[in-house]
């Protein structure tokens, strides 16, 4: 083992290096995914952190002393996943989750309901530590530093309120603004608000942004929800951060009927979660307008202790903590 520590990352938006924060830079030893120095970080690193499937699992020979640790990349999710949602995924997939789920040392959990999840749909049955999502702990603390580093990359006006809009991708055709009409939101909200529009790294290619700030090159999708006042979504699991963050959620799901016939079945009913749900602009105006906020907040609260969350925005804590337990072994 090497000397000193050297962290890893695997970056989701892969060879676009102008996309990582500048504060990395000088911390970080970045790697693109899969190329020699990748592999070599992983098979020599101390610990291995990773929120999602190691694909490359069959290349990954685990040591003994090594330490891998998984975050998965959601506190909750509305889709199925894993051996959940095994009649939608390919094979190589199932036996590379299987492959990779034996090397895990510790799994992280958001909330009882995600430990739940686990248990049945992961293959893998080590520790599971119920301390919170790392993600979600910035939506939990000094959010107001995050909104004016966010309003001063984009060159915001501190007295402007800001909408994100971010849908998530379709399996069976390309999916960019899934009806949304940046014109007309914006002629009905008004100056005292802007619009931004993150689109799924699926979908990116040649998608061009109207009448909205696009905000897809932005490094960290976390500190834009945090700098949001309200999101826009259809069935991303980033609705469930702004449930944990108590801010406001709309869905706006005007193929609802056809989403919910061709992709992975839901682990709720759409219609009992506490997102108000609208199906085109109209509808979404209007939900905006007579937003109801009290029972909006109402709902969050019954919401939020039925899946039994453990967001407290402490888990890069306890992980360190864990880290460092583990550090000598």
């Amino acid at each position: 083992m090497r000397q000193g520590w050297c962290i890893g990352l695997r970056l989701l938006v892969q060879l676009r290096a102008n996309n990582h924060p500048k504060e990395l830079k000088s911390k970080v030893r970045i790697v693109y995914y899969f190329s020699i120095e990748y592999l070599k970080e992983l098979h020599t690193a101390k610990f291995i952190i990773c929120n999602m499937r190691t694909g490359e699992a069959y290349f990954w020979k685990k040591r003994k002393e090594q330490v891998y640790i998984q975050t998965w990349h959601s506190s909750l999710r509305l889709k199925k996943i894993e051996g959940d949602a095994i009649l939608y995924l390919d094979e190589k997939y199932v036996n590379d989750a299987i492959n990779d789920s034996k090397k895990i040392d510790l799994l992280i959990s958001g909330c009882q309901f995600s430990t739940n999840i686990f248990k049945k749909s992961f293959w893998y049955d080590g520790k599971i530590l119920e301390c919170g999502t790392p993600r979600c702990d910035i939506l939990l603390n000094d959010t107001e530093h995050v909104k004016r580093k966010v309003y001063d990359y984009y060159k915001i006006p501190e007295n402007k309120k800001m909408i994100l809009y971010a849908p998530t991708f379709r399996k069976n055709k390309k999916s960019d603004f899934l009806g949304m009409n940046f014109k007309k939101l914006n002629e009905f909200l008004g100056d005292e608000w802007i619009i931004g529009a993150r689109l799924h790294p699926n979908v990116l290619n040649n998608v061009k942004v109207e009448n909205a700030i696009a905000m897809s090159d932005y490094s960290d999708m976390q500190e834009l929800l945090a700098a949001a006042d309200i999101l826009i979504t259809d069935f991303s699991s980033s609705m469930f951060d702004m449930a944990v963050a108590n801010k406001i959620c709309i869905l706006f799901t005007p193929d609802l009927e056809e989403y919910l016939a061709n992709e992975r079945e839901l682990y709720f009913d759409i219609n009992e979660l506490p997102f108000p749900i609208t199906k085109d602009m109209d509808q979404l105006c209007k939900c905006i307008k007579d937003f109801n906020d009290l029972k909006y907040r109402s709902d969050l609260l019954k919401f939020i202790k039925k899946i039994g969350s453990f967001e407290h925005g402490y888990a890069s804590q306890k992980i360190c903590e864990y880290i460092f337990e583990k550090i000598d072994d």
